[in-house]
């Protein structure tokens, strides 16, 4: 049902996927509308109990779109640069290529309630607040979650699929300035 990657040497591994879903601090969530268009949107995100956790408001465009078809596609694109190639033959200067790695998720949306849906909405506090605020500001983050959490709708990406890729494939090297 879901596509194979074509390029098996630009392949991440599943470890690899992981480390950055969990670090990126946004992605792309790509839903399908009752009018046949498709909606992709940037939505700060957490990597979390095997899941994609997004929150919004109570209604709007994504929720519209995801009561019409649970299906979702979710991207995170991390470490983007232009690199200089340079041949291994000596030649020198051999061209450019753009080094990323890029995670892609299909799945299916649900609502997330209750318990979970606080305890998520407090691992995103950690997730997004600087590790030295987090003891200074955490019991303030827990109590503006406990009032706002009528306020906000949570929902979590069941993975179905994923892959992962890289812009540089594994067998080339790279040379010159790095980031």
């Amino acid at each position: 049902m879901f596509r194979e990657i074509r390029r098996k040497e630009k392949q991440l591994t599943i470890e690899e996927c992981n480390k950055i879903l969990t670090t990126a601090e946004y992605g792309t969530l790509a839903t399908m509308g009752s009018d046949g268009y498709p909606y992709a949107v940037a939505v700060n995100y957490i990597y979390y109990n095997d899941g994609i956790y997004f929150h919004c408001a109570l209604v709007g465009h994504k929720l519209e779109n995801i009561a019409n078809c649970t299906n979702v596609s979710f991207n995170v694109v991390t470490d983007v640069r232009v690199v200089p190639i340079i041949s291994d033959n000596d030649i020198g200067f051999n061209g450019f290529d753009t080094n990323f790695n890029s995670v892609v998720i299909f799945g299916k949306a649900r609502e997330v309630v209750a318990k979970e849906k606080s305890e998520v909405l407090i691992a995103f506090l950690k997730k997004f607040l600087y590790v030295s605020q987090c003891s200074q500001y955490e019991p303030d983050g827990i109590s503006y979650v406990e009032r706002s959490i009528k306020k906000t709708t949570l929902m979590k990406i069941e993975i179905e699929h994923m892959t992962g890729k890289r812009g540089i494939s594994r067998n080339r090297e790279i040379r010159g300035k790095q980031h």
